[in-house]
Order: structure tokens, then C-alpha cells, then sequence
């Protein structure tokens, strides 16, 4: 069995990808100056780093990479990474997502493909308030701390998080905790550039789910680099495994965005990501597609367990628009991906109700 969006976001990353199951993750985005504080040592603050509504990222996966030594002023050189895949990220207000209600304390939603992620930032830190991924919605209490403020080298946390949900008709029991700490601070080398004043955390989440017949344990271990003014990591280094009683399975991946200018607001953004609608759909879509889709595109739509279940070429198109029709598609949550033929990707969250 598998059990998706419930290990965080910062996130976890597209587990749909990974093959681990559990889409975690501290999915946080705003739209702040990036600041150079000079040599000082970082302070993460609620004023700086917390995230609000409306930015949309678009984040890399790629192969695991070291992560460094900790101490002051390292220089972590992460210029190599490669990306196999990217996925499409949005934060907006949690009235706007169908179950934003049952998530009262939460402040932002992180919109990803299959995962609807919610948070709660106050002047302490950012707390996991729980995911809706379509087939479990998992409302936290307690919810774990994911980041403290102020936030600086050695600055470290501990708090208990645990939830009550069900999957597939059983009764799923769910208790952890969450650490973190704080353990350097330097520049960071990425494949497009070099981010001086950078903090980096260190992040363990460990979680059991008990059911009637067995337990499954889960640990996230990650190491996360934030810059002051970005609240969104610029990057992360993940080591997670799960076990189901057989033995444990481990997946290593990193996650990361692209330059400091990549997160921007969804209103001035919206020329250049795919779009649809109207969203919720019943039966006829409209796709607006991106200036980076080239000739001969095909659409893919995948459920919310990972599945593709159509795939085709787009018809007949009128300037950057393609209509796509919808009907019998079970009513839920799907990504909407489009690649052209030299390979270039976008994608979006499709509503079928």
C-alpha cells in the first residue's frame, strides 16, 4: 500500500517520481527581495522568511549530492547537480483550495501536482498543518515545527506532530517528530550562479503509521540551504526511507530552484506558465500554452497515484490555445503535463469534478 503526501514537502518532493511514497515536503514560497547581509551570519525571521500567497516556482529534481561540511563560512559547491525532472509550484491562500476549510490554522497552501500542502507561519516559525492529495486528507495535530524564527547557526527545535486519517477505508494512526538544526552558514555554488550568505538546516522526520494489520515507518533526512528574503529553500539534499516490516527501501534525491529571480507572482507569471480552463472542469478544458512549448505537443494526465491515463497529441490549436476534452475522467485531482517535440516540459493541476 502506498501512501502519498503525508511526509512533508520540504518538502518532500514528487515522490510520484522518486518511487518513495510520500510527497513531503516544506513547500514554501514568497515574494521577497533577495538581500545580501554582507559576511554576518544569516538570520532567518518571520518578517523575512515566511511564506505568503501568490509566487509559483519552478523546482528541479535530480540525483542525490553530498552535502557538506557543517561550521561557519563553508563554501558548499552544488554546481554539479542535474536535473531528470521538474515540477510546477504554486502558493495560494487556503480558502482557495476545495479543503482549505479543514485546515482553519493554516496560512498558505502549496499547490504540486498530486499534493495540496498546508502551512501555518507565525513569528516562532512555520508548523505542518497537514496534505490533501486526493485520496487522504490528513489534518495534523499537533503540528511539527518545520523551521524556527528567528533562525540562525545553532538554533535547533523538537516538537511531536500526529494525525488521525484514513486510506482506502482503514483507520490509519500517525505519530512523529520532527528536529531540526541549524548547523552553517557560507556560500552556496549552484549550476546557475553563487548565493553568498546562505543558512543551512539540518532537518529530521521520523513518522510511524499504525493500521490494524502492520505499522509503516518513515524517516525524511535532509539537508536544506536558505538565503535571507526567500523563503522557499534554495535547495535540498534528501536521504529517506521507509519500512513496511520487510526491510527498509532508501531513496536519495535533491530538490532545488532555479536563479534567486525565479520566484515571481502568479499575475505577472501568467504568460509564461500553462494554464487552463475553466478549472474545475466537466467536460471541455481550454489549454493556453507557455512561450517555451514549441511545435507538435502531446498531453499526458496523470491521477493522483502516479498513473498516466491519457496521453495524446493536441489537436487542432488556435494561436497558443487547444481545447482537450475531459469527459469520462473520474471526477478528482490530476496533473496536466505538456511536452513538445524538442522535449520541453510544463505542467498544472487539473480539477475534473
Amino acid at each position: 500500500m502506498i501512501i502519498k503526501g503525508q511526509i512533508m514537502r520540504h518538502s518532500y518532493h514528487n515522490n510520484n517520481k522518486k518511487t518513495i511514497p510520500m510527497k513531503p515536503t516544506l513547500t514554501l514560497l514568497a515574494t521577497l527581495t533577495f538581500t545580501v547581509a554582507g559576511r554576518a551570519q544569516p538570520v532567518l525571521t518571520f518578517a523575512t522568511n515566511a511564506p505568503v500567497a501568490g509566487t509559483q516556482y519552478t523546482i528541479n529534481y535530480g540525483p542525490y549530492a553530498p552535502p557538506g561540511s557543517a561550521g561557519a563560512d563553508q563554501t558548499w559547491d552544488l554546481s554539479t547537480l542535474s536535473s531528470d525532472s521538474t515540477d510546477a509550484l504554486e502558493l495560494v491562500a487556503p480558502s482557495s483550495t476545495p479543503n482549505g476549510a479543514l485546515f482553519p490554522n493554516a496560512t498558505v497552501a502549496e499547490v504540486s501536482s498530486p499534493v495540496t500542502t498546508y502551512y501555518q507561519a507565525t513569528t516562532d516559525g512555520i508548523h505542518f498543518a497537514g496534505s490533501d492529495d486526493g485520496t487522504s486528507l490528513i489534518v495534523n495535530a499537533p503540528v511539527g515545527k518545520y523551521l524556527a524564527f528567528p533562525c540562525s547557526m545553532g538554533t535547533s527545535w523538537s516538537s511531536p506532530h500526529g494525525a488521525t486519517f484514513s486510506y482506502e477505508e482503514n483507520d490509519v494512526f500517525r505519530t512523529g517528530t520532527v528536529s531540526g538544526e541549524a548547523d552553517g552558514y557560507g556560500t552556496l555554488i549552484m549550476p546557475w550562479g553563487t548565493v553568498p550568505n546562505v543558512l543551512r538546516v539540518h532537518l529530521v522526520n521520523i513518522l510511524q503509521d499504525s493500521m490494524s494489520l502492520f505499522t509503516m515507518d518513515y524517516t525524511y533526512d535532509s539537508y536544506i540551504y536558505y538565503a535571507v528574503g526567500q523563503s522557499y529553500p534554495i535547495a535540498e539534499l534528501v536521504n529517506a526511507t521507509i519500512d513496511f516490516g520487510g526491510g527498509a527501501q532508501t531513496v536519495q534525491f535533491s530538490r532545488w530552484t532555479g536563479e534567486m529571480s525565479t520566484g515571481t507572482s502568479a499575475t505577472s507569471n501568467a504568460r509564461n506558465e500553462l494554464r487552463i480552463y475553466p478549472n474545475p472542469a466537466s467536460d471541455m478544458v481550454n489549454i493556453t500554452l507557455p512561450g517555451a512549448i514549441g511545435t507538435d505537443p502531446s498531453v499526458t494526465i496523470t491521477d493522483a497515484a502516479g498513473r498516466n491515463i491519457r496521453q495524446e497529441r493536441l489537436g487542432m490549436m488556435y494561436g497558443s490555445i487547444a481545447p482537450l476534452d475531459v469527459r469520462g475522467l473520474v471526477p478528482g485531482i490530476y496533473q496536466l503535463a505538456v511536452t513538445d517535440g524538442r522535449g520541453h516540459r510544463s505542467a498544472t493541476r487539473l480539477s475534473v469534478r
